[in-house]
């Protein structure tokens, strides 16, 4: 018998408040938010490779053993592991998000590249320091180039008329 899920998360940017129009902050935040969608959607190399079957079938004798060794809870975690999706709506204003630097930022390519470099390290937890040390430079410059990126965007957004979300 199959049991619908429902999804009853509460969450957080429901209930923050909307600016009256695009301001760079805001835009860095839908970017961030957009990457951390992304990371979200189930990764094509992996669909086909799926199964209803956990990765290894334990017989009783090596359940005691791992209760023996302290590994039984680290297994057991580890077999019952849930990946929520995220919604349409989530889907909708990431490919939204991810498309602006491309679209706003085509003639500046330093911009593009520091708004989606800063965006992607905020997004898994990381700062501007973490983009330095893959891509060299000095932070204070990559988060310049980022707000100032973030500012454009908002401007051809405001230009657009593009509702706020």
């Amino acid at each position: 018998m199959t049991v619908p899920i429902r999804r009853n998360v509460v969450r957080l940017d429901e209930f923050e408040e909307l600016p009256s129009t695009w301001n760079g902050p805001h835009v860095a935040l839908r970017i961030t938010k957009g990457f951390t969608t992304l990371r979200l959607l189930p990764r094509r190399d992996r669909l086909g490779v799926r199964s209803a079957w956990p990765p290894h079938m334990y017989e009783y004798f090596d359940l005691v053993a791992q209760a023996e060794q302290g590994e039984l809870e680290r297994t057991m975690r580890q077999q019952n592991r849930v990946r929520i999706q995220p919604s349409a709506n989530e889907i909708a204003c990431m490919e939204a998000a991810l498309g602006w630097p491309a679209q706003y930022l085509r003639a500046q390519p330093e911009l593009c590249e520091a708004v989606n470099a800063v965006a992607f390290a905020h997004s898994r937890g990381l700062d501007a320091g973490w983009v330095t040390k893959s891509r060299g430079g000095y932070a204070d410059a990559w988060r310049e180039r980022h707000d100032e990126g973030c500012e454009r965007i908002a401007e051809g957004l405001i230009k657009d008329r593009l509702k706020v979300f």
